[in-house]
């Protein structure tokens, strides 16, 4: 009755929609306490105070806390936090800087705390806040882990100067999942808990938070580097290079960050793929992330069609193809998708020559959806032309 309470029993809940939200962060670390119950040692918190209150204060050079810490102080507000020491925390030693030093067996923590982060939390970032974060062969499965679970990775190096930088991203670039992350340099230099001190931070954490901040009004596709990614909490960079170096860096597909009119922002966004080779379509990380968020929200599309019927009049196939048609408008007119005209940037078929009498009659429901993704502008060329003043402008 109006104005008034209706409670009605149900026997059975509303239906749940798929996770399709792409800022959201997914941290790897050791924390100084764990989650009850356990396993799975995970929990989603929204703020530092709800971190503290799940997995502890800050203990020393506590990396997943000051992670955690980045993460929210650049903007964003919902993490995933896997914990890689269920029971007590083991003690580890920092990675070698030497690629080839390194160990090339996953840490068993590592995997463990990313198979606790399955596919059902949804798309995002997935970050190591760990003194392991930096080993290769860490970051080989964090890069598996993304592309298993419609994620994209956000790696961290181990400081070093720009050869050293070069040969972690060479040592990814032939991952046949590298179109799945990208690599983040150097560490951040970021306010200490106590006044007038300072700590360092890995930047992959601070760059999860950065595109976060950025996905809450602008598309996937829009990097989140030079004016949209402009640090609010790093204070400082642990190392600069030469122009030539940050050149040669970015073309090798490590994204630095770089101080900029005082300021510290991300100043590349590549992933780690060749683009030379059989992945360059993938060379820009927007496009890796727009993609996430096509496959989420197809995939939440296509479970509502899971059980349909499909009809002689092609109603439901018809519905369906409207369905997809209608979640990459909003794509295109924020002008991830390139072209003229929507016919131009995608088009999604659902005709006979794709649900054939044969796939109809196997129960199979069938989509392809084709995409053009923007570009991003990574040079900007401005030529100055000095006219004389006896001399007219050229319109």
């Amino acid at each position: 009755m109006r104005p008034g309470v209706d409670v009605k029993s149900r026997a059975l809940p509303l239906p749940r929609s798929a996770p399709t939200d792409t800022g959201v962060g997914f941290l790897i670390g050791a924390t100084a306490v764990g989650v009850t119950p356990a396993p799975p040692d995970v929990a989603l918190v929204q703020s530092l105070t709800e971190y503290e209150a799940v997995f502890g204060d800050r203990q020393g050079g506590d990396l997943a806390y000051d992670g955690a810490e980045a993460f929210f102080r650049e903007g964003g507000n919902k993490l995933y936090v896997s914990r890689t020491n269920p029971g007590t925390t083991r003690a580890v030693k920092a990675a070698p800087s030497d690629p080839e030093a390194q160990p090339t067996v996953v840490d068993p923590t590592i995997q463990a705390a990313l198979d606790a982060l399955t596919k059902d939390y949804g798309p995002g970032q997935v970050f190591i806040c760990h003194t392991l974060g930096t080993v290769a062969a860490n970051q080989s499965a964090l890069l598996a882990h993304a592309a298993a679970t419609n994620r994209v990775a956000l790696l961290s190096p181990a400081d070093g100067d720009a050869a050293a930088l070069t040969a972690a991203a060479s040592a990814l670039r032939t991952d046949t999942n590298a179109r799945y992350g990208a690599l983040f340099a150097p560490t951040a230099v970021c306010p200490g808990v106590a006044g007038g001190t300072t700590r360092t931070i890995p930047y992959a954490a601070l760059e999860a938070g950065i595109i976060a901040r950025n996905d809450a009004f602008l598309s996937p596709n829009v990097p989140a580097a030079g004016d949209n990614g402009q640090s609010t909490f790093a204070m400082d960079i642990t190392t600069a290079y030469t122009d030539l170096e940050y050149k040669n860096l970015n073309e090798a597909g490590v994204d630095m960050a770089r101080l900029i009119y005082g300021g510290v922002r991300t100043y590349g966004y590549r992933t780690l793929v060749d683009p030379t080779g059989p992945q360059g379509m993938w060379e820009s990380l927007g496009w890796a992330r727009l993609n996430m968020s096509i496959v989420a929200q197809a995939e939440a599309i296509g479970e509502h069609y899971v059980f349909s019927q499909i009809d002689g009049r092609m109603k439901t196939i018809s519905s369906f193809g409207s369905d997809l048609r209608a979640m990459l408008v909003p794509m295109y007119e924020a002008g991830a998708l390139y072209g003229a005209t929507p016919d131009e940037a995608f088009d999604v078929n659902v005709g006979s020559a794709v649900n054939t009498p044969a796939t109809i009659a196997n129960g199979e429901l069938h989509a392809v959806i084709q995409v053009r993704m923007s570009p991003f502008a990574e040079w900007v060329v401005i030529e100055i032309v000095k006219v004389a003043t006896t001399e007219a402008i050229a319109a």
